[in-house]
């Protein structure tokens, strides 16, 4: 088991150094911004200290920004190197979200990041109970992976969406989805093997909370994102 720190000291103290392999963490949250950046810190730590092994990003939005990675190397010098080693896939249906990590494996990683795991499922013109169905199987998939290849399996999930796809062009997740959402949530919390929430204090001034959801724990951390990554508050 590698574990792979955060870039937040705080986060990683309630983490128990970080995020690790093995096992299937996810980073539930009200804001993107908060979801992305841990991400994106994440990849900068894997690729500065698993130089052997590639990190994939999932993108199912086309939100995956290069150049907010750029900024959270501390040394420029090693920019090429750290982002050649960052594989960002656009997933555009959840048959090739399914199968991801079996062709990731090909390219040897440390870390699978699949942003905003059950955008792909909610857009789907299905029932719910073959939604569900489909998730459950997903998310073993995955725990089957990160276990037996140790890997560190990483998932984003929206926690409200009234304030987060407010005045946004996501009109999908209005009404109809927003419930369902909540409810996918739930089923995705109880399957990962860690759960992360992260909470917005002070979203003008980028300040957030985290909290360890599962395993349970009284213990809260703070943080906030800065234009070169997280930085404890």
């Amino acid at each position: 088991m590698q574990i792979i720190t955060t870039g937040s000291s705080s986060i990683d103290e309630i983490l128990g150094g970080g995020i690790r392999t093995g096992l299937i963490t996810n980073i539930l949250s009200d804001s993107r911004e908060a979801r992305s950046s841990l991400c994106y810190s994440l990849c900068v730590n894997a690729s500065r200290f698993y130089k052997d092994s590639s990190i994939i990003f999932g993108d199912t939005q086309g939100l995956f920004r290069p150049e907010k990675i750029l900024s959270y190397i501390k040394d420029k010098q090693d920019s090429g190197w750290i982002l050649s080693r960052i594989r960002r896939l656009r997933i555009l249906s959840t048959n090739v979200q399914m199968v991801l990590v079996n062709y990731a494996l090909n390219l040897n990683p440390i870390l699978v990041i699949i942003d905003n795991f059950s955008y792909l499922f909610l857009n789907e013109n299905k029932k719910a109970l073959p939604i569900q169905i489909r998730i459950r199987k997903h998310m073993h998939d995955l725990a089957i992976n990160a276990i037996a290849n140790d890997i560190a399996i990483v998932i984003t999930t929206s926690s409200t969406s009234k304030k987060e796809f407010k005045d946004s062009d996501f009109d999908i997740f209005q009404k109809k989805i927003l419930p369902y959402n909540e409810l996918l949530n739930k089923t995705i919390s109880s399957l990962a093997h860690v759960t992360l929430e992260l909470k917005a204090v002070k979203v003008d001034e980028s300040k957030f909370s985290a909290k360890l959801m599962k395993p349970s724990t009284d213990s809260k951390a703070h943080f906030v994102i800065k234009s070169d990554g997280l930085h404890d508050s």
